[in-house]
């Protein structure tokens, strides 16, 4: 059963995602010239939890081990 949502961010500042690639821009399903550039993030287990999650709390606090509270 889902008891509740939660938002996590990546956080790439400690995770050190610095490789920048260049992805190709699509306009209506069609690869265009265009470029932009994107962010490969590295796989780690940082994250941010979105501390709006306020309504969740004590759910949130069941689950979050105690060495990050």
């Amino acid at each position: 059963d889902i008891i509740c949502a939660v938002n996590i961010q990546h956080n790439c500042l400690d995770s050190q995602c610095t490789d920048i690639q260049q992805q190709p821009v699509h306009q209506e399903r069609i690869e265009t010239s265009r470029t932009k550039a994107t962010v490969k993030h590295k796989s780690t287990p940082n994250f941010f939890l979105n501390v709006y999650s306020v309504h969740n709390y004590a759910h949130i606090q069941r689950v979050v081990p105690g060495t990050l509270r």
